[in-house]
């Protein structure tokens, strides 16, 4: 299956209430070549009439992530877990991740990334199969192995920073060691 099959088959997906407030299933921007996959949650409204993940405000400041790290849209493909438009502030449910749990698995296949970085306490609990109440600072700082040939490291999500200050933020730094770590890993580092 390549991604505009898969893509197809989400569009047409009726097994949650999400798809009722779907403009388009948003899947993914960057290259399917890339060795990074960079996950977050869901998307937002400017995502559902785009069909293009991370175009709003957080979009802008994971651009600006990447630039500091040197990479481009060529060096990662990004995406989302959750593939339908969720209002913002609405608590995830599990009955909404189950349903595109297929749809990422077939991202991964396709893509075959060496890291996946996930967005976010969210994204990360998804993705790690953690308890709904565990933070992200008990995730990130730590190397997971999805299959032998996948890492997944959590780290914050853009918009946690847009909240309070942006690159300004006093933790901005971390997202920077975060990237770096996945390169340092892509690279035969770590």
């Amino acid at each position: 299956m390549d991604l505009q099959e898969v893509i197809g088959e989400a569009a047409k997906c009726r097994q949650c209430t999400l798809h009722a407030g779907r403009d388009v299933p948003v899947f993914s921007k960057g290259s399917v070549d890339a060795k990074l996959m960079v996950c977050g949650m869901c998307p937002g409204p400017e995502e559902n009439k785009t069909g293009v993940p991370f175009v709003g405000r957080a979009g802008k400041l994971l651009d600006d992530i990447l630039s500091d790290v040197y990479l481009t849209l060529d060096d990662v493909y990004i995406t989302n877990i959750v593939k339908c438009f969720v209002k913002p502030g609405t608590p995830l449910r599990e009955d909404w991740i189950s349903p595109c749990l297929p749809y990422f698995i077939n991202e991964i296949s396709i893509v075959q990334p060496r890291v996946i970085i996930t967005l976010g306490a969210d994204a990360s609990r998804a993705l790690l199969n953690k308890p709904p109440d565990t933070p992200l600072f008990k995730m990130r700082n730590k190397i997971y192995h999805y299959t032998h040939s996948i890492d997944i490291l959590s780290t914050y999500h853009p918009s946690y920073f847009i909240r309070n200050g942006g690159r300004k933020h006093i933790h901005y730094n971390r997202i920077i060691e975060d990237f770096n770590l996945a390169l340092n890993i892509i690279r035969g580092g770590t």
